[in-house]
């Protein structure tokens, strides 16, 4: 991945899913940081088999697979497996896959490392594992799991809090379940930081796990939302309901965490978890005064 022939050219990174709200971060979290240069191929020529000699035309760095965590139940997602795996075949360069805690199941009852086996039984998580198998099959591959993300554009799950408070939606979400909110922006941090580094000489390769520091439930994290908005919208007085499971007669809400432990990706990178709330709170003001 090093640059021989000019150590101050930027490194060229092809980055897949450059249409999602992950992938439109990382272009315009760098658009004053000329040390990165972009290709976007579209999204048809990811899914298109007869046009992958056109990706290995192309002259990158490193590549960044930011349509998984988006496409992962679409019907043809076996075609951009198939793209995945052909990118890693013809070892160019080194691919990151972005990927989700929700590969795990949440029974564990503690925060998930990199050596815990996957056990996720959604169509969603099944996706993943696949995905995450097909590229760590090639050993000069990093797959990096992350917590719920959010980012504020598209259909991101604050934008659709908001949209509810506006639209007098009733807030009703089943509390059963711990993770930890991180904000696309702190993602694309930790991915160019890994990405730096290796492209200098780091040699880090395979599983690693990064999200934000603090844990909450589901139901918390509506909470901090709707506090956070009530400070610019009165529509937002209103209370989040848990409706409760029961089996006769008796309320069932076993929680399940989905958390990550992140002490291997700052033992090889030195990176640090950063908190949320600071950036939920700019967030949800930055989309009530635009709005």
């Amino acid at each position: 991945m090093n640059n021989t022939q000019d150590i101050n050219a930027p490194i060229r990174i092809l980055l897949l899913g450059s249409e999602t709200e992950v992938g439109a971060s990382f272009i315009q979290l760098t658009k004053d940081r000329p040390e990165f240069s972009w290709l976007c191929p579209e999204e048809a020529l990811l899914l298109d088999s007869g046009r992958r000699k056109e990706l290995a035309t192309m002259s990158y760095d490193v590549v960044i697979d930011a349509l998984s965590l988006r496409y992962a139940l679409q019907t043809d997602y076996e075609k951009f497996l198939a793209t995945l795996s052909f990118l890693s075949e013809e070892a160019k360069a080194p691919l990151i896959m972005l990927s989700s805690a929700r590969v795990f199941s949440g029974n564990k009852g503690l925060a998930y490392t990199e050596t815990d086996l996957p056990d996720g039984q959604s169509a969603y998580a099944k996706a993943l594992i696949q995905a995450e198998v097909t590229v760590l099959h090639h050993p000069q591959n990093i797959v990096l799991r992350t917590g719920w993300l959010f980012s504020g554009q598209g259909d991101d799950f604050v934008c659709r809090t908001l949209e509810s408070i506006q639209g007098g939606v009733n807030l009703a979400y089943k509390d059963d379940l711990i993770g930890s909110p991180t904000p696309v922006s702190d993602l694309v941090r930790v991915v160019l930081s890994m990405i730096n580094q290796d492209h200098y000489g780091a040699d880090n390769k395979g599983i690693y796990h990064y999200c934000c520091a603090e844990e909450i439930s589901w139901v918390g994290l509506v909470e901090a939302i709707v506090t956070t908005a009530a400070q610019f919208d009165s529509r937002a007085q209103v209370d989040v309901e848990t409706p409760l499971e029961t089996v006769e007669g008796v309320p069932q809400m076993a929680m399940k965490r989905q958390s990550l432990s992140c002490r291997k990706v700052f033992n090889h990178f030195g990176i640090k978890q950063r908190p949320w709330r600071s950036k939920l709170r700019s967030l949800v003001k930055e989309l009530y005064q635009v709005s």
